[in-house]
């Protein structure tokens, strides 16, 4: 039997520093830098349609779902590229626009579960594909969903998938604080402050998390994107030897260790994470009966 519904996750990404890299061709538009893939993510349950529909809903800090969009141009617009129709449901529990991520693991998620309950035998690479460049056109980010499709910490060498992508492991929880959104579409479209981010791009390559973490700092820094919401909570951590930095791009903390959660706490609600160990799951299909 054919499937009616099926159900995937996808992680989310926290980007510590990257640089957007330009070509005309299309495939290579994206970007290079570091970030982890966090254990929060976005599940997506895609449902045969005649008519396409999306739903955007968000958990609140009771796990309730909320309905926070009936619409998403980028999904309906994915859906129109992959000629299948299907009524869409995405769910996150973090926030959007707050630099987790989030666009890109929706769209991820949503190709992998539109391959699924289509059987359209696309592999993982092309899923990929599909979302970058749907996220690169949208302008809802550059270098998420190549860092998504796997897990772990991510340096990112050259852009798209099939880039030079690093990745390790940590333990280490991972704590999160957002005081709000950030449009990352003004951020990319804005010349003089891709000129500012190109400058504070680091010139070394981190090894491990700890470094990845200095240099997400140095970077937030020198490129003049930490808002001023957010400057007492780095100073707060600065002042406990805890590593954090901003959330690219969101008006937010994330740090690393348990120690961390006390001092964030004092600012917010705090999110406790863990870098995930890998990418997109399929949790289930449903068939038709």
């Amino acid at each position: 039997m054919e499937l009616s519904r099926a159900t995937v996750f996808c992680p989310g990404h926290i980007s510590g520093y990257f640089r957007p890299v330009a070509d005309e061709s299309s495939s290579c538009q994206g970007s290079i830098g570091a970030g982890l893939v966090i254990s929060e993510g976005v599940r997506v349950t895609a449902v045969k349609s005649s008519v396409p529909s999306v739903k955007v809903f968000q958990t609140d800090r009771y796990g309730v779902p909320v309905l926070i969009s009936e619409s998403s141009p980028v999904i309906m617009d994915l859906m129109s590229f992959m000629q299948v129709n299907a009524s869409v449901e995405t769910n996150c529990h973090l926030p959007v626009g707050s630099g987790y991520g989030m666009s890109a693991a929706a769209i991820l998620g949503t190709v992998h579960a539109l391959n699924t309950l289509y059987n359209l035998n696309l592999t993982p690479r092309e899923c990929a594909w599909i979302a970058h460049n749907t996220e690169v056109l949208h302008k809802s980010g550059l270098g998420d969903v190549s860092a998504c499709q796997g897990g772990g910490y991510v340096i990112r060498h050259s852009p798209g998938p099939d880039g030079e992508i690093v990745r390790g492991m940590d333990l280490r929880p991972v704590y999160a604080l957002t005081m709000g959104p950030i449009k990352t579409s003004s951020v990319l479209s804005s010349p003089d402050m891709a000129d500012r981010i190109s400058g504070a791009y680091p010139e070394t390559s981190p090894k491990n998390l700890d470094e990845i973490m200095r240099l997400s700092r140095e970077f937030a820094e020198k490129s003049g994107l930490i808002p001023d919401e957010i400057r007492p909570v780095l100073s707060a951590c600065d002042d406990r030897k805890i590593p954090a930095s901003m959330t690219m791009l969101g008006c937010g903390v994330f740090a690393i260790g348990k120690e961390a959660e006390p001092v964030l706490k004092r600012f917010g609600r705090v999110y406790r994470l863990a870098i995930s160990p890998g990418g997109p799951v399929i949790l289930s299909g449903e068939r038709s009966s």
